[in-house]
């Protein structure tokens, strides 16, 4: 998302105005989910895709069509549009015959117009997902500006709105309420509230990924899940190892000793830990100290006898079975993988399943 977000503020920046597409709800089978979103800027006949995408086909063709005719609008209202607007797509019907599409869903895709009034908005959003915090966005689906719920302290408390409002003010019901509907998910969605109707839109920072070992399988393994979105650091008691040069896409560490080696490191349920350390010693050093935070996601490098030689040292330490049964281990989907790259493969996959599953709010993989 960084990336999708760097660009947004470099054309704000400038002064060029977009249009934001996002998918509100998603219905069925259809190509996207709720909360992909899709930039567009102009061009002589139209819009040009700058970065997302609300699933491809007709669908993205006639999201740019209706992009086209809010960005002529220039923010001026005309019939459907006042720089905004909502467009249902039926997949289950003609749009999906005419087009020869499999998907057999409905999707509902909220369109935007932005310029640079928003660019306060959206640079205090940078900020808070650069420090690690989750807020969201609520906007008006007719008219009127968005506002930025920001949390108090990096979370929101309870069942009470502790943070800030960032953009137009909102009173306090309209905030809790917000929160209530959109903490427990990634998805972007239709919230109805005192007679309104608003686009609330989850925005989190990436996920930590914290890499124990900078070895052979590391490399790529960094590399994939930085471009998978995850905030990928890297950590060895090795300088020539764990160096800028070896992972240019993440952010290596040098340890004195695997001892205390989450100092300093995100360390709660969103944080996903990796453990390809150089030996069995190092990688139970570093498994008894994963255990005792409440990392979300905890996998270890190994073969079974490896692993059943480790967890024996644990067990010795007061670990239990419990303890034990939050390791992923051997790490990875099973695929057959053999090469650093393809056990990176099936180690960026099976991250990818669980990120998925905790954004869902249903039952891990």
């Amino acid at each position: 998302m960084s990336e999708y977000l760097n660009t947004l503020l470099a054309h704000l920046g400038r002064g060029e105005p977009l249009v934001q597409a996002t998918i509100l709800a998603a219905l069925g089978s259809t190509p996207r989910s709720a909360g992909s979103r899709m930039l567009l800027a102009p061009e002589a006949d139209g819009v040009r895709i700058l970065a997302g995408t609300v699933g491809g086909g007709l669908v993205e063709a006639q999201v740019m069509a209706r992009a086209t005719h809010i960005m002529d609008s220039g923010g001026r209202c005309a019939e459907r549009c006042a720089g905004r607007c909502v467009e249902q797509f039926d997949l289950t019907g003609e749009l999906a015959a005419g087009a020869d599409m499999i998907c057999g869903g409905r999707l509902c895709v909220f369109l935007e117009r932005l310029g640079p009034g928003d660019l306060p908005l959206f640079r205090r959003l940078a900020l808070a997902l650069r420090q690690g915090q989750r807020c969201l966005r609520l906007t008006p689906l007719a008219h009127g500006p968005a506002s930025l719920l920001l949390p108090k302290g990096g979370c929101f408390s309870g069942e009470c709105f502790g943070g800030e409002c960032f953009g137009a003010e909102i009173d306090g019901e309209l905030a809790l309420e917000a929160w209530r509907a959109g903490q427990g998910s990634a998805a972007s969605m239709v919230l109805t509230a005192r007679g309104q109707d608003y686009a609330l839109e989850p925005w989190a920072a990436a996920s930590p990924l914290c890499i124990f070992g900078a070895g052979h399988v590391s490399r790529p393994t960094a590399q994939l899940a930085a471009m998978l979105g995850f905030r990928v650091t890297v950590l060895d008691d090795r300088a020539d190892f764990a160096s800028a040069e070896r992972f240019p896409q993440a952010q290596p560490r040098v340890l004195d000793s695997y001892a205390d080696c989450f100092a300093g490191l995100p360390t709660g349920p969103e944080t996903f830990v990796v453990i390809v350390t150089r030996g069995h010693l190092h990688d139970a050093e570093v498994l008894a100290q994963a255990l005792r935070t409440s990392a979300g996601y905890i996998g270890m490098i190994g073969s079974r006898c490896k692993r059943d030689a480790v967890y024996a040292r644990l067990r010795g330490q007061g670990f239990s079975e419990a303890d034990l049964g939050r390791v992923r281990c051997p790490i990875g989907l099973a695929i057959g993988a053999e090469t650093p790259e393809e056990i990176a493969v099936s180690i960026s996959a099976e991250l990818v399943a669980f990120r998925a599953g905790l954004r869902a709010g249903g039952p891990l993989p």
